[in-house]
């Protein structure tokens, strides 16, 4: 079977580290396997020897604008079509790249998929841009979904062609040596400094927990990179850092090529996103078995904590809520440490890559026919 992921590039986001790591086992399955980026074919993620990546290429030196598009889907069609892919799989692409895939579907075999990756009601605020996503996803051949909550998206004639199958977990992160946690000392989280991330949250509610418990020796580091596009909100979080004085308590080292050792090393993790799909970094710190606080995002966090057994989950947004499980967790090192335990079975019952792999081939063969 050949199949084809198109995605506008392959760095610092959960969706291309999903794309690699399915692209990875369906190769290893035998599956001819293509990457398609319209950016760049530079990847933050290992992918196997034997999956093909290429760059599409929508050059145009037409000046015009709409003569431009023109020019620039008559040149990407073509490059579609020659792959003669039995299906493409859209993932994390932007709107205007659709009527190209419809254009490279049309008078072949090729079926196209519609890939949901985050909250689609958040993620897209205007009303034009919803409607623009719900034709997208209307031209296309199936939908995949990481998580039942995401199906209240579409419409009840849309519900046939959706599946379910949720993000690859890493087994290196369930390989992480458990250690006892006797207090709660280094808090971190991970993920890119974007709005959606909303580490401004983290900063402040670390900030009214250490005047609430007076602690000398907690500290925050917050993991991950800003992307071009992403906006100034690197800059920003210096900014609360120093007018909270925080100077020696929150650190922002970076994006980190081994997260794991920092999993080992940490004694809690927080994830504080405005919206999510299926956060992969959550999945990885429960699999690590650090004691998780996460917001209540629509989708997402619910799919893998059960507030008060294996996390706690606070609603989005609420700052004293944040600082209050915050507080929890450093008061009580002991019952937190219970719930990292848990949070670490939970994903030792997780599906193993190869049958999350598998169930997803089985159903692009199926809508292949």
């Amino acid at each position: 079977m050949r199949i084809v992921f198109v995605t506008e590039q392959l760095q610092n986001g959960g969706a291309e580290r999903e794309i690699a790591a399915f692209s990875n086992v369906f190769a290893e399955m035998g599956e001819e396997v293509h990457i398609i980026c319209i950016q760049n074919v530079v990847s933050d993620y290992e992918i196997d020897q034997r999956v093909w990546l290429h760059r599409l290429s929508l050059t145009s030196r037409v000046n015009i604008p709409k003569l431009r598009v023109l020019f620039r889907w008559r040149n990407a069609v073509p490059q579609l079509r020659h792959l003669h892919a039995d299906i493409i799989l859209a993932v994390n692409l932007s709107f205007k790249y659709y009527p190209i895939l419809r254009l490279a579907e049309l008078f072949s075999r090729t079926k196209i998929l519609f890939a949901v990756r985050n909250n689609l009601e958040k993620k897209y605020t205007s009303k034009t841009d919803r409607n623009r996503w719900m034709r997208a996803a209307h031209m296309a051949d199936a939908i995949w979904i990481q998580t039942e909550a995401q199906r209240h998206f579409f419409p009840d004639q849309m519900q046939e062609k959706i599946f379910e199958v949720p993000n690859i977990l890493d087994p290196r992160f369930l390989g992480i040596p458990k250690r006892e946690r006797k207090e709660i000392r280094r808090i971190i989280t991970v993920g890119r400094f974007h709005s959606q991330k909303n580490q401004k949250l983290l900063i402040e509610s670390f900030a009214r927990m250490l005047e609430k418990t007076g602690n000398r020796d907690a500290t925050l580091t917050i993991y991950g990179q800003s992307m071009t596009w992403d906006g100034p909100v690197e800059e920003e979080l210096k900014v609360l850092i120093q007018a909270h004085h925080l100077e020696e308590r929150v650190f922002m080292p970076g994006r980190m090529q081994e997260i794991e050792k920092c999993y080992e090393q940490a004694d809690a993790f927080l994830l504080s996103s405005d919206y999510e799909g299926l956060p992969n970094a959550l999945m990885e710190a429960m699999a690590a078995g650090l004691p998780c606080i996460s917001t209540d995002c629509l989708t997402g966090p619910s799919a893998l904590i059960t507030s008060g057994e294996n996390g706690l989950l606070v609603p989005v947004g609420d700052v004293e809520a944040m600082s209050q499980a915050l507080e929890f967790f450093v008061r009580h090192p002991q019952q937190a440490a219970e719930m990292g335990k848990a949070a670490r079975k939970r994903m030792q019952a997780w599906k193993g890559r190869e049958e999350l792999a598998g169930k997803l081939l089985e159903n692009l063969r199926r809508i292949c026919g």
